[in-house]
């Protein structure tokens, strides 16, 4: 039997989970706009994400849900007896707990705990590259005469 999920998992498409209370999340946000490929958006301060949907991204990710989020100075009580119900209601209501914005391609999902990762995660080189087909480095400097190449 096939495993259904949720959340969208093309291969050719990037979902990004990110809270915009978040400085990372919106920091990532500005690498995601600039990805020339399909990007689905989900800032879960403006769209609340259904419980299973939080379960499937806890899966994915391979970790609990108490650490999917960074507690800092909220004055939370003692956590070690939540259960994933009771992290699902403190994160409806203090969704800049989200402070790791989360990207899905296909089947991969990655926590991104800096902006640089989500380039790597999509497979972007860096400054948004291409490499050449035969693995040579890309041109960054002028090739012909006349030309100002910045």
């Amino acid at each position: 039997m096939k495993n259904m999920s949720i959340l969208a998992r093309d291969k050719k498409q990037l979902t990004y989970i990110y809270s915009s209370k978040s400085h990372l999340g919106k920091q990532v946000l500005g690498y995601i706009q600039g990805i020339d490929k399909k990007v689905e958006v989900i800032d879960i301060s403006n769209e609340k994400l259904g419980d299973t949907i939080w379960v499937e991204l806890t899966d994915a990710l391979k970790k609990p849900i108490n650490k999917l989020f960074t507690i800092g100075d909220q004055d939370l009580g003692n956590t070690e007896d939540f259960n994933c119900d009771d992290w699902l209601k403190i994160l409806n209501n203090n969704t800049e707990l989200l402070q790791k914005p989360i990207a899905i391609v296909g089947a991969n999902a990655k926590q991104i705990e800096g902006r640089s990762e989500i380039l790597q995660f999509f497979g972007v080189d860096s400054a948004g590259l291409e490499k050449k087909p035969n693995g040579e480095s890309p041109t960054t400097s002028s090739t012909t005469e006349d030309e100002k190449f910045v």
